[in-house]
């Protein structure tokens, strides 16, 4: 099973927080695990390029912009809890918000050529998803099916592309979404360039997300770094 956990720091702690989540709290939850880990990854808040701006900045966005998103693979939900246990009291000093799912993916695009290094090269991109209230899960999952073929034709820079169903929001404040989107970019050029093939393949994309998705959390660019593969 697959878990991700959206982080923000409390206001006193931001400065730090991001390279002791990454260097400190991170590593000694893999040391001190209580149960097999299978996977961990650590994506650290990064700024867009400068002028960066999907879809002109029309999207419209709700919840708070975190900081650092962690992902993580165990056997089951009780797991999961004994494993952030570890780091329980740390966690209450530092963060102000904690928002945890647990997640299904499916992976429509992997290049990993592209995506060779520490950290992974490049810029990943991570957003939670509102589809139409009104559609039930069924219709957005054969929507959102039928849209990764114009994705991947439309998105041509990217490296990985990965569609994340949420099967359980586990903490009681967070954004309700119902799917998170990844796109990762090897590059800034990629990136800033090759995000859309044209202009017809932005209103296309545009148009097509219209049918399914009604809003999202904040795009939240980030810096992958693996600290446990697969």
């Amino acid at each position: 099973m697959q878990f991700m956990c959206f982080l923000k720091a409390r206001p006193e702690r931001t400065g730090a927080f991001r390279q002791w989540f990454l260097e400190s709290l991170a590593p000694r939850l893999l040391e001190m695990a209580p149960v097999p880990v299978q996977r961990l990854i650590v994506n650290l808040a990064d700024c867009p390029p400068a002028g960066f701006a999907i879809y002109g900045g029309a999207e419209v966005t709700v919840g708070p912009q975190y900081e650092v998103i962690l992902q993580v693979w165990c056997e089951s939900g009780a797991d999961f809890e004994r494993l952030l246990a570890v780091g329980e009291a740390e966690l209450q000093e530092w963060v102000e918000v904690l928002h945890c799912y647990r997640i299904t993916e499916t992976e429509v695009l992997h290049k990993p050529d592209l995506l060779v290094g520490k950290p992974t090269p490049g810029y990943k991109l991570l957003r939670g998803l509102f589809f139409h209230e009104d559609m039930p899960d069924s219709a957005v999952q054969r929507s959102w099916e039928r849209h990764q073929h114009l994705a991947v034709k439309v998105h041509v820079g990217l490296a990985r592309y990965v569609r994340h169903w949420v099967d359980e929001v586990l903490s009681e404040d967070a954004p309700a979404i119902r799917g998170l989107s990844e796109l990762h970019f090897p590059s800034e050029e990629a990136l800033l360039e090759r995000y859309f093939d044209s202009p017809r393949g932005q209103e296309e994309i545009l148009h097509d997300i219209g049918h399914f998705i009604g809003g999202g959390t904040h795009r939240f660019f980030a810096r992958e770094h693996v600290l446990k593969p697969a």
